[in-house]
């Protein structure tokens, strides 16, 4: 297959391996698990409040739990997940903008009305060209993502259902069918096109009309879709926190069951509740995380004491 960069599809397995325990506690976070007690510290504003241990205490406990093996739980799927993200986007990308390409070459000349209608009809015609090759990316890897996804969150009760690639693609497709592969697809691809629309029309204008030639800062330009992804990441992060939900809801694992999660029917339904709780942003900072300070039914914290001054 020519045109696709090996080195860096290396490299980004070689990243995802290194990074594993992070997403790993991650993923168990957004799942609402929290096996340390809060305790009480200063915030990055110096302010006491009740906190959970940070990342690196959470990866002791899975360590301790189930040793250093354990905390590579899922590492393989999520392989296969990079890999199979990597080459689709390569593929489908180069075939939306080589075609892309050959099409502007024939109409330049036609299609020049302003400048400035120009450059935002390049800006839409670009992301909507990496909005397809994306979500194809997304669809193809996404039943790697949810055996990933599952195979972590078994820690929670500590089962031995989805041991394997192929243990876990039989389980899925007994219990759930072909659809069981596509849990929590919807919200993943709403978070994708949210996040790339608002990052590249954010960026255009930033640079169009804040960051113009004229501006001292120009040289800023080269950090500020750097910049405008971060923000777009964190506008649609409840979306990745419904997504990892949807893909575990149901399932026979305990942390896809009541008392620990309820059995949504829909991502709508599972982002409202979040949203209700107060936990659609779980995960998103792994040092300083507020604690919960009120019961949440759905998913299963405990009432906190509260903090002796």
């Amino acid at each position: 297959m020519s045109g696709i960069d090996w080195n860096s599809i290396a490299v980004g397995v070689g990243m995802t391996a290194v990074a594993h325990p992070f997403t790993y506690v991650k993923v168990l976070v957004q799942l609402g698990h929290e096996p340390l007690a809060p305790i009480l510290r200063r915030n990055m504003f110096f302010r006491k409040q009740l906190q959970y241990p940070s990342v690196f205490a959470y990866i002791k406990h899975i360590s301790n739990q189930d040793g250093y093996i354990g905390m590579y739980r899922g590492l393989f799927p999520r392989i296969c997940a990079n890999v199979s993200t990597s080459l689709t986007y390569s593929l489908v990308g180069k075939a939306v903008f080589v075609k892309a390409e050959f099409g502007s070459s024939l109409k330049s000349e036609a299609t020049r009305v302003s400048e400035e209608c120009t450059e935002i009809k390049k800006v839409c015609d670009h992301t909507t060209r990496e909005m397809v090759a994306r979500c194809s990316a997304v669809i193809v890897s996404q039943p790697f993502h949810v055996i990933a996804i599952r195979t972590m969150a078994e820690f929670v009760g500590q089962e031995t259902i989805y041991t394997n690639i192929f243990t876990s693609t039989a389980e899925i497709y007994r219990e759930e069918g072909i659809l069981g592969f596509f849990s929590g697809l919807v919200p993943r691809l709403a978070g994708e096109i949210i996040s790339i629309w608002l990052c590249n029309l954010l960026v255009h204008t930033f640079n169009t009309y804040i960051l113009t030639e004229n501006n001292e800062l120009k040289d800023m330009r080269q950090y500020s879709h750097m910049v405008m992804g971060y923000i777009a990441q964190i506008v649609t992060y409840p979306l990745s926190v419904t997504s990892t939900v949807m893909a575990t809801t149901g399932s026979r694992i305990t942390a896809g069951n009541p008392p620990f999660m309820p059995v949504y029917k829909g991502w709508v339904v599972c982002l409202r509740d979040l949203h209700k709780t107060g936990a659609s942003n779980r995960g998103s900072s792994m040092f300083f995380r507020k604690a919960v300070a009120h019961f949440n039914a759905a998913s299963g914290v405990s009432p906190m004491p509260a903090p002796s001054m």
